[in-house]
């Protein structure tokens, strides 16, 4: 049974720290919660958007997004997560609560059968993660790629700030921008004097302007993750999407989606909340 609990907890946080995801904006929806993702053809979420589009320059459709998610100050919510991965038979559910502050402190708990899976945060610089099974926490560089030879996970908290903040990835990196008659396709490259290389990519819809796709690649150009946001929501005037799909081609395709309920935007939190608070006789292994 102990081993069993291992497991699982190991593979729910192999596929959740890869990324945590929110985004936000603030204009009219009519997307209803999808099933399934939508990878390869975004023509079912977009059918659901109702509205005209817009003609937006680069440089305008960068000012509305960077002025939407400049809005958003705090976050906190329920979440329920579903993974599908080919480790196991049919899909492993676990709850949790997340807790953002801009521009890059976040925290994340989730548990399984009333036991506690994982307890995470960072400050943008620095991570810890707990893990009760192991009574062990792991710590290191935010932006820094960590293996964790004795769990065997992959995790880049980076992408986590990196999906809360559009801010920081629209004025970082050097964009282009491709029209298409539904959304538009924003590529973030990064230019150096030898090479261009693809970072990632932003779908936008042409009708409220708002997100609904974004993809992360690695530097040889293959695709490290890509997130879906769906069924969004208004919330203190920001809009928030309550469904968040999450998928890994490296890893077999594995699958993560996040439902978002009881939702707070820029409510006031205690700072205390993102200080993982270390248990006594816990061993403290640093990633680097």
């Amino acid at each position: 049974m102990q081993e069993t609990s291992r497991s699982l907890t190991v593979i729910m946080i192999r596929s959740f720290f890869l990324c945590a995801i929110l985004a936000s904006g603030c204009a009219t929806y009519k997307t209803p919660a999808l099933q399934r993702p939508t990878w390869e053809d975004t023509s079912a979420i977009l059918q659901n958007i109702q509205g005209e589009t817009k003609g937006l320059s680069l440089q305008q459709l960068r000012d509305i997004l960077i002025s939407n998610n400049s809005r958003l100050s705090t976050f906190r919510a329920n979440v329920e997560m579903t993974l599908t991965t080919p480790d196991v038979k049919g899909p492993i559910r676990c709850t949790g609560v997340i807790l953002y502050q801009r521009p890059g402190s976040f925290r994340v708990m989730g548990s399984k059968f009333a036991k506690t899976l994982f307890d995470m945060s960072s400050d943008g610089n620095q991570f810890w993660l707990y893990i009760p099974s192991e009574n062990t926490v792991y710590t290191g560089t935010s932006n820094t790629f960590h293996r964790i030879e004795a769990l065997g996970l992959n995790i880049f908290p980076g992408d986590m700030a990196s999906l809360f903040n559009y801010r920081e990835i629209l004025e970082g990196e050097k964009p282009t921008m491709e029209t298409w008659p539904a959304y538009w396709l924003v590529h973030m490259l990064e230019v150096n004097k030898e090479e261009i290389n693809l970072k990632g990519n932003l779908l936008i819809d042409r009708v409220n302007a708002e997100v609904f796709r974004y993809e992360l690649f690695n530097p040889d150009g293959s695709v490290r993750l890509q997130a879906v946001f769906t069924d969004y929501t208004t919330q203190n005037e920001c809009r928030i999407p309550q469904r968040i799909d999450v998928r890994w081609p490296a890893y077999n395709n594995t699958t993560l989606g996040i439902t978002f309920s009881h939702i707070t935007v820029n409510g006031t939190l205690d700072p205390k909340l993102f200080t993982l608070s270390i248990p006594k006789g816990a061993e403290i292994i640093t990633l680097k």
